[in-house]
């Protein structure tokens, strides 16, 4: 089993609870409070609270592009065939399609949300970072990407904001860190890495078999106990949840 060195340990009891999955997992998340949300080869959205319970589902002919729970009450949708987003609510509700202006982006890959009403957007015409604000109507932010080739564009699965940084996952390869401004910091090798998450003040990624975790203020990298062999490996401060093909266990955790 896997533990997640400096972090809560998993309790003893009560037991982990076991949920069958109707379909195999493509991409899993965690919002702030905790709860999990999945999306399925089938194209199922499912949201699952603390102790396993499916609390949403949602049917989508379309999958995102880019998904990312938040903060549980405005999930955010981004739709690359369409160059829309949305906010969701935790039933899966869609509200408003924002299309992205082609004034400010020409091309866009990838777009996320930036607090309650901004988004990044990757552009891949100029190759650049655009931070917007989307109430004004106004760039805030526009720099070169820097860290990545442009012609690596298709392994840039997935972007993120967290705690005043912005995340670029680079597919199978590494994961790239910037500032608020959009300035490289650093990049984390990661062979094979597929998602990442936080917990606190870290980011965890599963590299090689192994959870790689970096501390983003103190920049100090180690790695977990233990391998890592199944497919989702996700961790809040209350759960562990642990997907392997169909299955789902969600385990307690507990401080030291």
């Amino acid at each position: 089993m896997l533990l997640l060195a400096c972090t809560p340990l998993l309790a003893q009891t009560p037991k982990p609870i076991a949920v069958t999955l109707p379909d195999s997992v493509t991409a899993a998340f965690i919002d702030r409070p905790g709860e999990l949300y999945l999306q399925l080869r089938s194209g199922l959205l499912l949201r699952y609270d603390k102790d396993g319970n499916l609390r949403a589902t949602a049917q989508v002919t379309t999958p995102p592009t880019l998904f990312d729970p938040r903060d549980g009450a405005r999930l955010f949708a981004y739709y690359r065939a369409t160059q829309q987003y949305t906010y969701l609510n935790p039933s899966f509700e869609a509200g408003i399609l924002h299309p992205i202006d082609a004034a400010f982006a020409a091309e866009p890959w990838l777009v996320c949300a930036s607090g309650d009403y901004n988004v990044w957007i990757l552009d891949v015409a100029d190759w650049s970072l655009k931070k917007i604000d989307t109430q004004k109507g106004i760039v805030l932010v526009e720099t070169p990407v820097a860290g990545i080739a442009a012609d690596k564009h298709e392994a840039i699965t997935y972007m993120r904001e967290y705690q005043g940084f912005l995340f670029l996952l680079e597919h199978g390869k590494a994961l790239h860190m910037y500032s608020s401004m959009g300035k490289h910091l650093r990049t984390l090798a990661a062979p094979g890495i597929r998602y990442f998450n936080f917990l606190g003040e870290e980011v965890y990624f599963d590299t090689n078999g192994r959870r790689q975790l970096f501390n983003l203020f103190g920049a100090k990298s180690y790695y977990a106990e233990g391998p890592v062999s199944q497919n989702f490996v996700l961790q809040s401060d209350e759960r562990l949840y642990i997907i392997d093909g169909k299955t789902l266990e969600v385990h307690p955790v507990q401080k030291p």
